[in-house]
């Protein structure tokens, strides 16, 4: 399993959270003139754009066995470069494949922009994709932006597939959010409090505390070099959890008032070094302190529980998922688009860490982890796209389970709220192949027929 539950003195009830080695899409032998496909001439047709840049209609019209992948490598074999760095004027390959039949190359395609084209490939020269035949297709874009790109084969509309380029040259329309306490679940101590009797270990002392109206106090001291504190709220059956991450300040201080996400008899714990405690211990607490608390509060609702900051989804602790996701969602032609934009960047800047899948090592890293190391296994994919969402007010959770037919496997990915219904998005199997950041893919982009026959869902907002 990869619950990431943790048990007082108990191994932590987790594993690698990764795709196993048959689970990688596979790109089948390709006809050697197919590498370097012909550009199409001018006097092929060229669809025709909507007036505006808004893709709403794409979304509507969009069926659930028709995909899209874009890369910056006409070979589709993880060998361009980063489809993060593609910019106005650069060539981007497209296909566009079902899981169950041929798509043949009279497939039209469709843009949201003026700003972009998208050229029909050659008649004449058909792609393998999952060994079935893929029409193909090239984008160029003239302005930095967010296209929306569709395509339509036998009357069935493709699941839309959203490009990002000119990344660097996007500003943001709105200011960035800052991460408040309504959201965040982290709030400043207020006022004094009453004497209490303090629990110890070797380098972390607390004070504990009962929750006033929901919040819970928490205040303490680190010594012997510990950098943080994570706090875990739980159900005393540990059959749910919760987890905040505090700093330590300069004097070894560390204190905030946690909003309590669950109502009745809980158990806390704090944990120094959480993650540096799980990546020594092969996924063990050595240094905890616990205490038993209860709440009257009413027990937070789902969609603000997925707002929550937390140990794993830790976007209070980096103002750079904020500001990067409000550039995405400001430059996105829909909501829908810029949940699948903020998606398609983790896919495009995290490398799958396939060393530490080939050597059973598990990935013990927060999201901001993540963020500085530029890789990870599904877990980091999902939980660094959770923590920008939730970093401009999206509610956004993981969700755990098994990948099933011929892939089979622990799995993570992730839901997002788009004002309406939960929004399924897979930012690691959409990273095509799971080789490279050269291509992006909406095959796992909404509840897909794909999808569908190839993930169970087990466990929803695991990311705590």
């Amino acid at each position: 399993m990869h619950m990431r539950m943790f048990g007082f003195g108990f191994r932590v009830v987790a594993a690698l959270l990764v795709l196993t080695a048959a689970a990688v899409p596979r790109i089948f032998a390709l006809p050697t003139y197919a590498a370097t496909p012909p550009y199409p001439s001018a006097a092929q047709p060229i669809p025709p754009v909507p007036p505006a840049a808004d893709d709403t209609s794409f979304w509507l019209r969009a069926g659930n066995d028709l995909y899209l992948v874009a890369s910056t490598d006409p070979g589709l074999r993880g060998q361009g470069p980063p489809i993060l760095s593609a910019a106005p004027g650069q060539t981007l390959f497209l296909w566009a494949f079902s899981g169950t039949r041929d798509v043949e190359p009279d497939t039209d395609w469709f843009v949201n922009s003026p700003d972009a084209v998208v050229h029909p490939g050659s008649q004449d020269i058909r792609w393998t994709v999952e060994n079935r035949k893929a029409a193909w297709a090239t984008f160029t874009a003239s302005e930095p932006g967010i296209y929306t790109v569709q395509a339509r084969s036998r009357d069935t509309y493709s699941v839309p597939l959203v490009l990002i380029i000119g990344l660097h040259d996007l500003k943001a329309k709105s200011p960035v959010p800052v991460p408040d306490a309504e959201h965040s679940g982290i709030r400043p101590l207020k006022g004094p409090l009453p004497p209490a009797i303090p629990r110890k270990t070797e380098n972390l002392t607390c004070w504990p505390y009962q929750p006033v109206d929901g919040w819970l106090p928490v205040i303490g001291q680190a010594s012997g070099g510990v950098k943080s504190v994570t706090v875990t709220i739980a159900a005393r059956d540990w059959s749910k959890s919760w987890n905040y991450t505090l700093p330590i300040t300069a004097n070894g201080v560390f204190g905030a008032e946690l909003r309590v996400p669950f109502q009745g008899d809980l158990v806390v714990f704090l944990t120094a070094d959480f993650f540096r405690q799980l990546q020594t211990n092969d996924g063990r607490w050595r240094e905890y302190v616990g205490y038993f608390i209860h709440s009257d509060a009413e027990a937070l609702s789902a969609t603000d529980l997925a707002r929550l900051a937390s140990a794993w989804v830790d976007y209070n602790q980096n103002p750079a998922f904020a500001a990067t996701a409000t550039v995405l969602l400001d430059n996105a032609p829909s909501l829908r688009s810029g949940i699948a934009a903020v998606a398609n960047f983790v896919s495009g800047k995290l490398r799958y860490d396939w060393n530490s899948f080939s050597a059973g090592r598990s990935v013990w890293e927060s999201a901001d982890d993540s963020w500085e190391s530029g890789s990870g296994v599904c877990q980091q994919f999902a939980d660094l796209t959770v923590a920008m969402l939730r970093s401009v007010g999206i509610a956004a959770e993981t969700v755990s389970g098994e990948t099933v037919g011929p892939y089979t496997g622990p799995h993570e990915w992730l839901r997002a709220w788009d004002g309406s219904g939960w929004v399924i998005v897979d930012p690691t199997w959409n990273q095509f192949g799971n080789r490279s950041t050269t291509a992006v893919s909406s095959q796992y982009l909404t509840e897909t027929q794909a999808y569908k026959e190839t993930h169970i869902p087990k466990i929803f907002g695991a990311a705590q």
